[in-house]
């Protein structure tokens, strides 16, 4: 069966939701003015105030010191901005645009991706104005890196494997000739080639 075009429409509705922080403890009727306040945007739905335990310092008004917060989930059927819904809040509720923080649902997602493995969303300490912690991280760029990474090198370190075979009576029956060897041929070739060129090119006029 065909669907009509207001069908279409409707299964493509989208929704835009948004989560609203107001730092400290919001009034009783501060979900109504928030309603009232995005009922431009018509408001779908919009969630009665949760408030979080007195912290001494939170994450999103680290300007604010040993307080609650209260959050708000709101949908509306417009589009608006975070920055938008920002503005509003803070007039409805007569508070500062510092005491409102608005994230909608990709923001918040992303923001919680971000602060997943935060030690200091964890601890609830503020590092404002703290020092870094001392290191001279020579386990991964100093001497000491240098030395474990030569460590392992020599852990490593593989001689040449002998394998047998049909033609063991054409091929040498040792693995590759140590560097010593090598060194001992060379050294002979490199002497007999010496005494061949001087005999050659000895001039047989000098010869008595």
């Amino acid at each position: 069966m065909t669907k009509s075009f207001k069908e279409y429409l409707q299964e493509s509705k989208q929704n835009y939701e948004f989560k609203i922080k107001i730092a400290g403890d919001a009034c009783d009727s501060a979900s109504d003015k928030i309603k009232s306040a995005l009922n431009r945007f018509k408001v779908e739905s919009i969630s009665e105030g949760k408030r979080s335990p007195i912290q001494e310092s939170q994450a999103d008004f680290p300007e604010h010191t040993n307080i609650a917060v209260t959050i708000f989930d709101v949908e509306v059927a417009y589009p608006i901005t975070s920055h938008q819904v920002r503005d509003f809040v803070a007039e409805a509720l007569n508070i500062t645009h510092s005491c409102v923080k608005v994230r909608n649902l990709k923001e918040q997602e992303e923001d919680q991706i971000n602060t997943q493995y935060d030690q200091n969303q964890l601890s609830g300490k503020a590092i404002l104005g703290t020092d870094y912690e001392k290191t001279n991280h020579q386990s991964v760029v100093g001497e000491e890196h240098k030395m474990a990474l030569l460590k392992e090198l020599g852990k490593t370190k593989q001689q040449g494997t002998q394998y047998t075979g049909v033609n063991d009576e054409i091929l040498a029956k040792k693995g590759p000739a140590s560097s010593e060897k090598i060194s001992k041929t060379i050294t002979k070739d490199t002497i007999s080639k010496s005494l061949f060129d001087k005999i050659v090119n000895t001039d047989p006029r000098k010869i008595k």
